[in-house]
């Protein structure tokens, strides 16, 4: 068992002001049996003039609010403490059909499936042994480099380029191993440490959803804070938003983890 004391901090600069600004977040810790949020404190500002908190599909948690009046910034932040228990998973006997196979960002192309035979990998029996030399050998194919690929970029597209960031790797990862026979899933979240949000995947194996991280090429275990699951990140944006105004926009986030172990 481990516990997690968390902040994460978010600003949005306009260029100019805009006005009528909906916005969906979910930067609370996703509460599951091995993962359960013991207490937080959100702030946003401005104020919303409305607010309503909930849940969508995967069960992730959603803060929705509304922003009528003008503003030139927007800013969040979240600050809290999680206990994280990997012996409390809970054991599927077939998790949702979804995670088994391709969504519209995890559509394998040809020459992610001749990379999958040449692997070398033996898949058979789905195991975490073969699924961990999966990631390194995804860690090992990419290069780490930041605004190359964005948001819409999709894993064929990152895999052709052969470099990306944390999101880029997590669903190039998913697409594989969906097309290895595994059930994977997208992970957004914050791991041990300070910097930015992070993403990786989970694979269910054994009934348990186990984590990778290819991105540095590791298990994803009990040091990482869960706040988001999907097919992949479109299911699962730390922060979306709409609003009125022709504007620019520059994001700052940072983020901070510690463990009690």
């Amino acid at each position: 068992m481990t516990e997690l004391q968390f902040c994460y901090e978010v600003s949005l600069d306009f260029s100019s002001p805009v006005h009528d600004h909906a916005f969906v977040l979910r930067c609370l810790p996703h509460d599951m049996p091995e993962q359960i949020l013991l207490w937080s404190e959100l702030i946003i500002q401005p104020e919303p003039h409305r607010i309503s908190f909930g849940g969508d599909a995967f069960g992730n948690r959603l803060i929705t609010g509304f922003l009528p009046e003008q503003h030139d910034s927007f800013r969040y932040s979240v600050e809290g403490r999680a206990r994280r228990d990997d012996s409390e998973r809970l054991h599927f006997q077939t998790p949702l059909t979804c995670y088994r196979y391709p969504s519209g960002m995890t559509q394998p192309s040809p020459e992610m499936a001749r990379f999958l035979a040449d692997c070398n990998i033996d898949f058979h029996g789905c195991t975490l042994e073969a699924a961990e030399e999966l990631s390194e050998a995804v860690h090992e194919y990419f290069e780490y480099v930041p605004g190359v690929t964005g948001t819409a970029t999709t894993a064929a597209e990152s895999f052709a380029m052969r470099q990306g960031v944390c999101q880029d790797y997590a669903q190039c990862y998913i697409a594989l191993a969906r097309m290895a026979g595994y059930s994977a899933r997208y992970v957004c979240g914050l791991p041990e440490g300070e910097g930015q949000s992070h993403a990786w995947a989970e694979v269910c194996i054994d009934g348990v959803w186990e984590g990778m991280d290819p991105t540095r090429n590791c298990r994803a275990g009990e040091t990482y804070l869960k706040l988001a699951v999907g097919r992949d990140f479109l299911d699962c944006p730390v922060e979306r938003g709409v609003f009125y105004g022709a504007v620019d926009q520059c994001q700052t986030a940072f983020m901070r983890v510690t463990s009690d172990q």
